[in-house]
């Protein structure tokens, strides 16, 4: 065999070189990209998250702030003979209504309610009832109560006085337990009492409760 044809086979044979180790620089690289997108998206939900609180607080803030302006309309007083320095913790009572059902404060929580106190024989009382009862037609199926405690020494004079019916929730305190409680000796008054139970507006005498701004005051109360 010639020496020529010996170098051919020997080319022939030889294995073929590996091919080069792919670099694990690429993958590396795309991974380090990944990382640094997911880490601004990361901070920028945890940002999202951290001021979620914060702008719910800020609603809240504003939300109260609307409804003592709306609530100013009413000519509030900031301070009771008994209760002193208003706002102040709503006493608690109970007391009977038309059905001879006990209707207790505490367990309106949740409800905004307004506490009226009045007697038929007060005539600024009789002047302001046709506005209470159109505000709580208004309210109608929102979280809102009118409590119209009466000191009238019995039912059948109120009953004879609501002859043709209101959609006012009348109560009776014959004794006026419950207007002392609240420093009431005169009427009308009326507090303005929140879901948590805080008295929010305190009002000597009659007012018009069918305006805008007292059901602004009563939905901004709501909120």
């Amino acid at each position: 065999m010639s020496k020529k044809r010996r170098q051919r086979e020997a080319v022939t044979a030889a294995p073929a070189p590996p091919p080069p180790a792919s670099s694990a620089l690429p993958p590396l690289l795309a991974l380090l990209g990944l990382l640094l997108c997911a880490v601004p998206a990361v901070l920028m939900v945890g940002l999202f998250v951290r001021a979620m609180p914060d702008a719910r607080a800020r609603a809240r803030i504003g939300a109260g702030r609307a409804a003592e302006s709306a609530c100013a309309g009413l000519r509030p007083e900031p301070v009771n003979a008994v209760l002193g320095e208003l706002p102040a913790a709503a006493p608690d009572f109970a007391l009977k209504d038309y059905a001879g059902r006990d209707v207790r404060l505490a367990e309106l929580r949740g409800n905004v309610v307004l506490v009226n106190f009045w007697a038929t024989w007060c005539s600024t009382c009789v002047v302001e009832m046709p506005s209470m009862e159109k505000l709580v037609s208004r309210m109608h199926g929102q979280p809102f109560r009118l409590l119209a405690v009466s000191v009238d020494e019995d039912w059948p004079t109120v009953r004879k006085f609501f002859a043709k019916g209101t959609p006012l929730e009348i109560l009776l305190d014959p004794a006026r337990a419950v207007p002392k409680l609240y420093g009431t000796d005169k009427f009308p008054e009326s507090f303005l009492i929140d879901k948590q139970g805080t008295i929010r507006s305190y009002v000597v005498s009659n007012r018009d409760w069918s305006t805008g701004d007292v059901e602004a005051c009563v939905r901004g109360l709501l909120d």
